[in-house]
C-alpha cells in the first residue's frame, strides 16, 4: 500500500501514471514559485506589446530584490511597511492604465500573489471581485486564490468564485481551470466524492487538454490510490536488467521511491 499523498500524472502507461502522481507532491511548489517568478520573454522578434511585458518583468524583478532585502533585515511577510505593498498599488495601477493586455494578466497576478504572500486575504479577495469574469487574468488568478484558500484552509470563497467563473466565463481555459481548482478545493477538505466529480467534468467538458489530462489523473489516483487500497500492479525491469514485478512482493513490506531531475 502507499501512504497518503496526492500526485498528479500525465503518461497513459503504468509506471508513468505512478512516476507522475507522485511527483503531484512536489508539482504545487513548482506552480508557487511560476507565479513568483517573471515570466520570460518570447524568444521571437520583439513585437509593440513585447517593450510591455518587458516592463512588467522588470518591476516583478526589482519587487522580489526588495522583499529580499528587507526580509534580510528582519522584516515579517506581514509587516504594514513591507515593500511587497507599495508594488500591490503598482501593479494594480498598471493594471488600471493597460486594460486587456498579456502584460497586464502578469501585473494583476503578481498584485494578488503579493497580497497572499502578506497575509491580506481579505484585500486579495476584495480586489478579485472587481475583476469582471471574462478578464483574461482569471485562468493565472483562480490559482492565487487556491492557493490562499490552503493557507487560511476555508474553501467558501474559492469556490463561490471558481464557480460563477464555470457559469459565466466565456473563455473555455478558465472555465476548464476554475472547475479543475473545484475540484482541488474539495480534495483538501478531504470530500474524495465531490473533487472525483469535478474532475471527471472537467475530462468530460474539456477533452484533448492539459487540464483534462491532469484531472484524469486525479480520477485514477482517487479511484486506485486512496489509502488501504490494494498497489496497482505493474512490470518492470531494473537497471541490471532484470525483470521485477510487484506481484512478486505479495505479503511483503514494500517501500516505493519515487524521484526525478530537474
Amino acid at each position: 500500500m502507499f501512504p497518503p499523498h496526492r500526485f498528479s500524472r500525465r503518461g497513459q502507461m503504468a509506471h508513468k501514471f505512478f512516476t507522475r502522481h507522485f511527483a503531484r507532491h512536489f508539482g504545487m511548489l513548482a506552480l508557487v514559485l511560476l507565479l513568483a517568478l517573471p515570466v520570460l520573454a518570447q524568444k521571437t522578434s520583439p513585437k509593440p506589446n513585447d517593450r510591455e511585458m518587458d516592463r512588467v518583468q522588470a518591476m516583478i524583478t526589482q519587487a522580489k530584490k526588495e522583499a529580499e532585502q528587507f526580509s534580510k533585515a528582519g522584516g515579517k511577510p506581514d509587516d504594514a511597511n513591507h515593500p511587497n505593498l507599495k508594488w500591490v498599488a503598482t501593479f494594480w495601477r498598471y493594471r488600471l492604465k493597460h486594460p486587456g493586455t498579456p502584460a497586464t494578466v502578469v501585473a494583476t497576478t503578481q498584485a494578488l500573489t503579493l497580497l497572499n504572500r502578506s497575509d491580506r486575504i481579505s484585500e486579495l479577495q476584495a480586489r478579485a471581485d472587481t475583476l469582471n469574469l471574462n478578464d483574461p487574468a482569471w485562468e493565472q488568478v483562480i490559482n492565487v486564490l487556491l492557493f490562499a484558500s490552503i493557507k487560511t484552509k476555508d474553501y467558501s470563497y474559492l469556490l463561490t468564485k471558481a464557480e460563477a467563473l464555470t457559469q459565466s466565463a466565456v473563455d473555455p481555459k478558465i472555465k476548464a481551470r476554475a472547475r479543475f481548482n473545484i475540484g482541488e478545493a474539495y480534495w483538501k477538505k478531504g470530500d474524495a466524492k465531490q473533487a472525483r466529480i469535478a474532475f471527471q467534468t472537467v475530462v468530460d467538458q474539456y477533452p484533448n487538454t492539459s487540464y483534462a489530462e491532469d484531472a484524469e489523473g486525479n480520477v485514477r489516483e482517487i479511484d486506485f490510490l486512496n489509502v488501504g487500497q490494494p498497489a496497482p500492479q505493474f512490470d518492470r525491469t531494473t537497471i541490471k536488467g532484470d525483470p521485477l514485478s510487484l506481484a512478486n512482493f505479495k505479503g511483503k513490506i514494500v517501500v516505493l521511491k519515487f524521484w526525478g531531475t530537474y
